[in-house]
């Protein structure tokens, strides 16, 4: 009876964990370049059960496999291509297929797909938060309003007709090796086995990456594990039930 509260146990927490995952899924559903994240749950190792000192065998014999629960074996984030959608607004990029806008932060180069950047009085694109958006040659200065255009090969022409550089788009031998950071930011975690690097996959002016989330798969996703954890919860409260009396009827013997 022990075992099975380990097991309906352990399968709680991570339901549990589950469901917050498809929570962030669903509460970034209308951020631009956000990737999913999905959890891989296994079960424990099973154990062999064997039965000893059998008065009617005299031998032991065995019972069969038993598994005590399950565990969260890891999240990992999709990176399958989101909806683009129109917007009209120069400032606005998207990239199709593989690759990834780098982006100059205080602790380093960081990634991103979203590409609802701004300019601002010194005419250098930057994201919503203020960081830089990294070209081939440094930041990228796009001229004091955004009357910039941006080819499909990330070359940035500004807003007087010269020439700004090029944008740095980057792949990574193993996407599974970027971490995620605030604000649809990735890190990577191996720069040493895992670099960067340089790509000219197409860009998009006036238009955005919509999060790669699919919201209805997402939603009975999200029903299905919750009646999982209530069942698992009922089971607890039945086992709690019967040890409890097993005890006070042992007390009463």
């Amino acid at each position: 009876m022990l075992r099975s509260l380990y097991t309906a146990g352990t399968a709680m927490l991570t339901q549990s964990r589950q469901m917050d995952v498809i929570s962030n899924n669903l509460t970034n559903v209308e951020t631009n370049g956000f990737r999913a994240d999905n959890l891989v749950s296994q079960s424990f190792r099973d154990m062999l059960i064997a039965r000893f000192s059998d008065p009617y065998v005299y031998q032991s014999s065995d019972v069969g496999p038993h598994n005590t629960g399950i565990h969260i074996d890891r999240v990992y984030t999709s990176f399958t291509q989101g909806t683009l959608e129109s917007t009209g607004l120069a400032t606005d990029l998207a990239l199709t297929g593989d690759g990834f806008f780098v982006i100059g932060t205080p602790g380093g180069e960081r990634y991103t797909r979203a590409g609802d950047f701004i300019v601002d009085s010194s005419g250098y694109l930057l994201t919503p938060l203020g960081m830089y958006v990294m070209g081939v040659d440094g930041p990228v200065v796009v001229g004091g309003d955004d009357n910039f255009t941006v080819g499909r090969d990330g070359t940035v022409t500004a807003a007087d007709g010269t020439p700004a550089g090029r944008l740095r788009i980057v792949t990574f031998p193993d996407n599974g090796a970027l971490r995620k950071e605030k604000d649809t930011l990735f890190y990577n975690i191996d720069p040493a086995g895992n670099p960067p690097a340089d790509t000219t996959v197409e860009v998009k002016q006036y238009y955005l990456e919509s999060a790669n989330v699919d919201a209805t798969r997402e939603m009975v996703q999200l029903i299905t594990v919750y009646r999982s954890y209530e069942a698992n919860q009922r089971i607890l409260r039945m086992l709690d039930e019967s040890l409890g009396r097993a005890v006070n009827d042992i007390a009463k013997v």
